[in-house]
């Protein structure tokens, strides 16, 4: 299309004409900056709240919670509204927190929030309306209110005719707002602050029950580790922590059935913090593997559909590299410069824990929800080992899908899996489990004849055939033990795990290395059955021999 010249010099001169004569011309042109600011960054409702949630959580705050308020009998709220019980802020402050960039912690790296843009950019994302109350202990109530249709009829013009945001001044709270803390706080609100947002042009859920359960889950994932210092209520529920790798014992569904997240040994290093925050800051590695059936209600079939439980969701949205910044998830990375995460990875679990002076080796975006790694910080990474050990997830969670379909179970509908069934014949006549019949075989060897056996596992020309051998006997093992004796053989794995990743990278000196580190796999095998077959137990004991 062609451009004509003078009708665009022409609309220029019009503009600048019209905005010559005001005083507040800066930076930015105010009405232009908070149109355009409403269509930056946020992923979602749920992202955007999080951040009024950071702001109560540095203020701290001991309870914080999510409203909702309604007009007349519709089902998706007209109001919402973050209320916390923090230090609050007296007046000035109040004013001053509803302008971007309007922070008393600036480049703080202490806490959840650093630039001060997250309160004026979360609630003008989700309405064209929000106000800001606050109170200090044995203070009133003050309150500033920014309406994004009255900035653009020049609403907020003071007596210069400069754009400004206006004084706090004392308040009265909302009748919603009124009962909520009459429920939340019977004994009185001593100080705090809420960010009450109204005009819900863009909230992404038509129902109550839709936005709580979606808030419930991301929280419960998001603030995991900070949910033991602030209680927080989404719409009168409490938000009960979900640790993502499942390891934690006081998180919601770690125990949901018999399944069990199988933990590999954190790593935790500490390196130089970049930019102009200087110091050090800590990275801390954490990992585990699912069992297949972790995500699935019916055991015997696989998790898709119906059978998939409540473990799943979680599952299938954290997969891949979880990121979190001072205790609080940021990002979830499905791509290394080295490997990919595909839908069979979701069963390993990698969360990469990392300090705020951090924030510019792993490429922190002012909203807090995303990460860019520079490619020095994924090579330290790499160093820490996280290639290995996703590596070894892989391989363990490989093992336990081919022991799961080698080994039948009965199984219940509530997911107690119950000891195989599968009855033999003994020589001594009779029938016993499958089980008991392995046990006594065992037991017949001898500690000759074991050591014998696990010395011709490996004495084959194929060491992948001598290693698959090996492993269904280690997983065989393990599915019959106790804790400890599982234990035991996840640390002998472990050992065996690192012997092979210090093997030459040599390719001519590569199979040499594997078949010296599978004898010394089975060798190991080989001392810990020797020892579980003498160790002497009471009669009845269960535990696997």
């Amino acid at each position: 299309m062609k451009d004509d010249h003078g009708e665009t010099v022409k609309s220029q001169q019009t503009y600048t004409s019209n905005l010559s004569g005001r005083r507040d011309l800066g930076f930015i042109i105010p009405e232009s900056f908070i149109r355009g600011i409403r269509h930056i960054g946020y992923r979602g409702n749920v992202e955007a709240i999080a951040e009024l949630i950071d702001n109560s959580m540095q203020a701290y705050a001991e309870r914080v919670d999510l409203v909702f308020g309604y007009k007349d009998s519709a089902s998706k709220p007209a109001q919402l509204a973050v209320i916390d019980d923090g230090h609050g802020m007296g007046p000035d402050m109040v004013r001053f927190a509803m302008m971007w960039g309007g922070t008393h912690r600036e480049n703080d790296r202490g806490g959840l929030g650093r630039f001060g843009y997250g309160l004026p950019c979360s609630t003008v994302s989700m309405g064209r309306r929000f106000t800001v109350y606050s109170k200090l202990r044995r203070g009133r109530i003050h309150a500033v209110t920014l309406d994004l249709d009255m900035l653009d009829d020049d609403g907020y013009r003071n007596a210069q005719a400069e754009t400004a945001m206006p004084s706090a001044q004392p308040a009265i709270l909302p009748g919603f707002l009124r009962e909520s803390l009459r429920r939340i706080h019977p004994g009185g609100w001593k100080s705090g602050t809420i960010v009450l947002v109204e005009k819900l042009d863009r909230l992404e859920w038509t129902t109550r029950i839709g936005l709580r359960r979606n808030l419930m889950r991301h929280f419960g994932v998001a603030y995991h580790k900070l949910l033991r210092a602030t209680a927080l209520h989404v719409d009168g529920e409490q938000v009960h922590p979900i640790d993502p790798l499942f390891l934690s014992p006081d998180g919601e569904f770690h125990a949901l059935d018999v399944d069990r997240a199988h933990a590999l040994d954190p790593v935790t290093f500490r390196i130089e913090g970049g930019g102009a925050s200087g110091g050090f800051g800590e990275v801390t590695l954490r990992y585990a593997w699912l069992p297949p059936t972790f995500g699935a209600t019916d055991k015997s079939r696989d998790a898709i559909g119906i059978n998939a439980n409540a473990r799943f969701p979680i599952i299938k949205q954290y997969h891949g590299i979880i990121f979190s910044r001072n205790g609080r998830l940021v990002d979830v990375k499905s791509r290394t410069p080295w490997t990919s995460f595909i839908n069979n990875d979701r069963y390993i679990r990698i969360e990469i824990e990392f300090s705020a002076s951090l924030d510019e080796a792993f490429g922190v975006t002012t909203s807090k929800q995303q990460v860019s790694v520079s490619p020095d910080m994924w090579n330290r990474l790499r160093v820490a080992g996280l290639h290995k050990a996703i590596e070894h997830l892989r391989a363990m969670v490989r093992i336990a899908k081919a022991e799961r379909q080698s080994r039948p179970t009965d199984r219940t509908n509530t997911g107690i899996a119950k000891p195989s069934t599968i009855r033999e014949p003994l020589a001594t006549g009779g029938v016993r489990t499958r089980g008991e019949l392995l046990r006594r075989r065992r037991r017949a060897l001898g500690p000759d004849g074991l050591v014998a056996a696990m010395r011709s596992i490996v004495a084959t020309a194929d060491p992948a055939a001598a290693l698959d051998t090996l492993l269904s006997h280690i997983g065989q093992r393990m599915a019959e033990a106790d804790t400890a004796i599982v234990v035991e053989y996840e640390r002998l794995l472990r050992q065996w795990a690192r012997q092979t990743a210090t093997s030459s990278p040599e390719p001519k000196n590569r199979p040499g290395n594997f078949v010296h580190a599978t004898h010394r796999l089975a060798a190991g095998v080989a001392t810990k059955e020797l020892a579980l077959l003498s160790e002497k137990r009471p009669k009845g004991s269960n535990r696997g021999t």
